[in-house]
């Protein structure tokens, strides 16, 4: 009986043995589980404790396999994607199987404010980016966790379901902080699972601090320096964009370009700095005006162009007046002199004005805005009016 069971045992340690050959080469520890490896205890001697012993050696190779294919996984969605949303979606799909969790958010500061890139199972998310224990881990660095009692409901506003176990992760490099992971469940969240995330989030601050960098360099890119406003080339490709949208859901889209008159006198009066306000100036007034949505970028020197989702006849019209008008309100001060500028605009509308694809728009409401400089300035023109 007690050579039965020492040969038994020493089978099923030879597979093990055989099992961690292969898994250096390939996944052959899936073929080891607890269910397939282990022995029976059925004896309180020697032979039994040395059986519990190694049903115990297997369950901790299976964790330890279980820990390898999610972090190999895990790794394999984070070197799939550069943008911070995609990634942070997928990311926190991959938390939540790994930890069992019901929500999460992931939260990173923006323009010095602490805003929510990404979520799941919470109706609030924004809400969740201003809270306390998000908050504090940005601050300190230290992982908060959170065990709330049966009797105490957290707002129904902010997330579906009542939670009882919360946690906020930091995630940082060198201690430099980047942003907060937030995940709440249903149940106590067990030390491996603890110890499974925690080990997951490095590479994810890794991965996230690349995807802040690269969308940081791509507004850079975008942006005209003096004036903040979008440059002609990213300008132009929200134009596209949405000209593409346009013809396809047969929708309006409004162009204006507008040029600032007599800029070549006021840099030659008063100095290129001067001539610097008062392009700011003009582009943060037209900003003021536009709707949300609306993309106006810096075209040419003095010139502006507008692009207008949605806007009709009519609203291009009124939209392109109340810039008109606003700018010529402005007041730059130059040396205690107040300076004024007047703007000339063209506006062509889509599909109101025949046009096959964004030259023509272009060209259309450049053509128009040449008719108001030509008709006395500070006017706007309608291409096909």
């Amino acid at each position: 009986m007690v050579e039965s069971k020492l040969r038994f045992l020493r089978s099923r340690m030879a597979r093990v043995e055989q099992t961690l050959r292969d898994a250096l080469y390939s996944d052959g520890a899936a073929e080891c589980t607890p269910e397939s490896c282990s022995v029976p205890v059925d004896s309180d001697d020697e032979i039994g404790e040395a059986a519990a012993s190694f049903n115990r050696l297997v369950e901790a190779l299976a964790e330890s396999h279980h820990v390898t294919d999610v972090s190999g996984e895990f790794a394999r969605t984070l070197s799939s994607h550069i943008e911070v949303t995609s990634l942070s979606d997928a990311a926190l799909g991959e938390l939540h199987s790994a930890g069992g969790f019901v929500a999460s958010a992931l939260c990173v500061v923006r323009d010095g404010e602490m805003v929510t890139v990404a979520s799941k199972g919470l109706l609030d998310p924004e809400r969740v980016a201003a809270s306390e224990p998000v908050s504090r881990a940005y601050r300190t660095l230290e992982t908060i966790q959170l065990a709330l009692p049966e009797d105490i409901a957290v707002d129904g506003g902010v997330i579906e379901f009542t939670p009882r176990s919360v946690i906020a992760f930091p995630l940082h490099l060198r201690l430099v902080p980047i942003g907060v992971l937030l995940v709440a469940s249903t149940g106590a969240t067990s030390t491996e699972e603890m110890q499974l995330i925690s080990g997951l989030l490095p590479n994810f601050a890794v991965a996230l601090n690349n995807a802040l960098s690269h969308e940081r360099l791509q507004q850079v890119a975008a942006i005209d320096n003096l004036t903040g406003l979008f440059n002609r080339r990213f300008g132009l490709e929200r134009l596209s964009e949405e000209f593409s949208r346009a013809v396809r859901s047969n929708e309006p889209l409004g162009v204006m370009l507008f040029d600032i008159d007599h800029f070549k006198a006021i840099n030659d009066n008063h100095g290129h700095q001067a001539g610097d306000r008062v392009l700011t100036a003009v582009a943060g007034a037209a900003r003021g005006v536009l709707r949300e949505g609306d993309t106006l970028m810096r075209y040419g020197g003095e010139e502006f162009l507008a692009v207008l989702p949605g806007a009709g006849s009519e609203d291009l019209h009124d939209l392109s007046e109340r810039v008109r008008r606003v700018i010529e309100t402005t007041v730059v001060t130059d040396m205690r002199q107040e300076l004024r500028v007047t703007v000339s605009i063209g506006a062509v509308g889509f599909p109101s004005t025949e046009v096959t694809d964004t030259e023509d728009l272009v060209r259309h409401a450049d053509a128009a805005m040449y008719v108001s400089k030509s008709a006395g300035r500070n006017r706007l023109t309608m291409a096909g009016r």
